[in-house]
């Protein structure tokens, strides 16, 4: 089995040579592999340490449109990993910004500048006290669930990346949400989630899975090789992987 689509790339355009190849490079790679459709998805912009700037959105935009000129053989979407900022479940995309997107993925980021110092003490520090007090831990997981649900059901997120990372989070509600709105959950080749217990969770209600690369240079694009090792050990039905050749 291998990926015939990869929808989670990151560009030169993620900041602080957080993603390393160009667009164009990008797009060459992923032809040479044989892929039939990608997205170009750098961090929203209010991650302070990796996102794109909002000035060069547009910018990036137009390489995308350049590139399907240039490569026709293949599918290019423009897109960006936003980033939740707060309990509510808002995310770093206003409306014009959500109108240049072809498709939106979304995850929780710990690097973010947060809508309040609640947030961000509550997302932050809470999160890390909670490693070392069950009751903590418990009152966090269902703030971080609810952040995360409050975004799907406010926005059209086509995918929910690396669900369970960087934060605890309670997947069956996750999934819930999921199967209710229509998003995908990502099984990331880079991250270990969902790992295959998360998976067996998810897999309860009517989801969708996506295995993406989650890549940061050329050279990742297409990898799926631990997130199959993942989705084989939950025992998961491939098809429901939407983007497996």
């Amino acid at each position: 089995m291998k990926l015939k689509a990869d929808y989670h790339i990151h560009s030169t355009y993620s900041k602080n040579n957080h993603g390393k190849s160009t667009i164009e490079d990008i797009v060459k790679t992923s032809v040479e592999l044989g892929l039939k459709e990608i997205a170009i998805t750098d961090h929203g912009p209010r991650h302070f340490l990796y996102g794109i700037k909002k000035n060069k959105i547009i910018e990036a935009k137009n390489k995308v449109i350049e590139m399907r000129e240039k490569f026709p053989q293949i599918k290019i979407l423009f897109g960006v990993e936003a980033n939740i900022l707060n309990l509510n479940g808002d995310i770093d995309l206003n409306a014009d910004l959500l109108k240049t997107c072809d498709i939106i993925l979304c995850g929780y980021h710990s690097g973010v500048l947060f809508s309040s110092f609640n947030d961000l003490w509550n997302f932050y520090f809470m999160n890390f006290i909670g490693k070392f007090n069950k009751n903590i831990k418990e009152k966090q997981i269902e703030k971080n669930t609810n952040a995360i649900v409050g975004a799907l059901n406010k926005y059209n997120i086509y995918i929910l990346t690396h669900p369970g990372d960087k934060i605890p989070v309670n997947i069956d509600k996750i999934a819930y949400a999921a199967e209710k709105n229509n998003t995908i959950l990502e099984i990331s080749n880079h991250h270990k989630h969902l790992n295959s217990e998360e998976i067996k969770i998810s897999a309860k209600y009517n989801v969708r899975f996506a295995i993406n690369s989650d890549s940061h240079i050329k050279d990742s694009i297409g990898g799926c090789e631990k997130a199959l090792i993942a989705a084989n050990d939950a025992e998961l039905d491939l098809s429901r992987i939407i983007n497996l050749a």
